[in-house]
């Protein structure tokens, strides 16, 4: 995951841009970081997006993390068996049963302030105001929702996730 993390922040960080438009994001990988062809960066991209890690929305993608928190090494690049330890990793990842999908209130904080454009420290005034009144009995990342949902945010994308993480099956 952290590899795929390396990956999908570079187009974040090179534009120094908080989202890009789908073709900008992959044009990026493809040509200006020249590490992998068009329709490897398209596969990078859902990949990414599957993990969590992106989130898509009217065409422009958004990260579902902290992309300064990221430090890439100076001339990185990466492995050329990318996508297929990915695979591996992918494969034996899910083969445990019941396994829950950890989405972190970072990361939903991140597609929140993204989505509405509204500082996180604001966001985690409200977040916490509002479990305050709900006497701290519910989830913090079910609350961020409620929250995202207040400023208008369309959280169809993070409801499967968060009801994974959360109650451990599929909303």
């Amino acid at each position: 995951m952290e590899e795929l993390k390396n990956v999908v922040s570079a187009p974040f960080k090179k534009s120094l841009a908080a989202s890009l438009p789908e073709n900008k994001f992959e044009f990026s990988l493809a040509y200006d970081l020249k590490w992998f062809s068009l329709e490897t960066a398209s596969e990078v991209k859902n990949r990414a997006l599957e993990a969590g890690l992106l989130s898509m929305k009217d065409g422009v993608i958004i990260p579902c993390f902290d992309v300064d928190s990221v430090r890439i090494p100076h001339a990185y690049k990466p492995p050329e068996n990318f996508l297929e330890l990915k695979e591996k990793t992918g494969k034996s990842g899910n083969s445990s049963v019941g396994r829950r999908e950890d989405i972190s209130f970072e990361q939903i904080l991140d597609f929140i302030s993204a989505d509405t454009g509204i500082i996180k420290q604001r966001l985690v005034s409200e977040i916490n105001s509002m479990q305050e009144q709900l006497s701290y009995l519910v989830d913090i990342r079910i609350v961020a929702l409620i929250v995202a949902k207040k400023f208008g945010c369309r959280i169809e994308g993070l409801l499967d996730k968060v009801s994974r993480a959360v109650l451990g099956y599929s909303y």
